[in-house]
This record gives C-alpha cells, structure tokens and sequence, in this order.
C-alpha cells in the first residue's frame, strides 16, 4: 500500500515547535546544547533552525513527561524508550496491515496470513471500543 501521508517530509521553525507543545524555544535551544534533541541539517543558505516530524513527537512526549513531574535527563530517557517502542508497533503496522475488510458485517482490520501455508487470515475487530480477533479461510479469490 502506498504511502498516503509522508511525516518524514514534514518540517517545523523553532517557534512553531513552541507553539505545537508548549515549550518555549529557550528550552527547545537547551535541550539542543545538552544533545536531547537535533535541528535538521540545512543545505540551502537559511540559519533558521529546522525541526522534522520525529523531533516534534520527541519534544511532546518530554513535555508529558517534565508535566508528569519527571526531571529532563528522566523525561529524555523515558522519551528515548517511549519512541523506540513506538518504531517497534510502527514496523509492525507498516508489515501486518493488509487493510480493511467487512467481515461479518463490521469493518476488519486484515492483518495478513495467520498460519504458514496462508490458508488463513488474522482479522482485528473494534466491537464497541473492545477489541477482538478471528481467523477465517482465505476466500477462493484471495489465494
């Protein structure tokens, strides 16, 4: 599946960082200088800094963590294994997801084959905020 929506593409000014979390760009520079976060390399003549999505996601999820009553280097740790979880379910999401189905009359998120010979497919099913899962043959046309 192609990908709809590029967040490696998008770019963010310091100040609109700022805005976005609620963290002001004195903080923002200091985190800089103590390594917790990096400005993107710019190749053009600008000297504004410039921030990728990644970076936005670190600063509000340090932001959470400082509010939570965590000191920096705690909040850029807990940060750093926050985001490493996080690339873990994306790499899954990005392999599992074949997409989405009606499956006995209710939307089914197809999650690829379920036994080896790829006789079967592993459905997810949000029934009214509850989530549960059901194999089902793969249908004549799928194989």
């Amino acid at each position: 599946m192609p990908e709809l929506l590029n967040l490696e593409s998008f770019r963010f000014r310091i100040s609109e960082i700022s805005t976005m979390t609620g963290v002001s760009t004195r903080q923002l520079r200091y985190w800089e200088q103590k390594g917790y976060i990096h400005p993107m390399t710019r190749t053009d003549q600008q000297k504004a800094r410039m921030y990728d999505f990644h970076t936005f996601v670190a600063v509000r999820i340090m932001k959470v963590f400082l509010d939570e009553g965590y000191r920096l280097p705690s909040a850029a740790e807990k940060m750093t294994s926050f985001l490493a979880d996080i690339n873990v379910f994306r790499d899954f999401v990005k392999q599992a997801f074949r997409g989405i189905e009606i499956v006995d009359g209710q939307p089914a998120v197809d999650m690829g084959s379920f036994d080896k010979a790829g006789k079967q497919i592993l459905y997810g099913i949000n029934d009214n905020g509850h989530i549960r899962y059901i194999v089902k043959d793969k249908k004549k046309d799928q194989q």
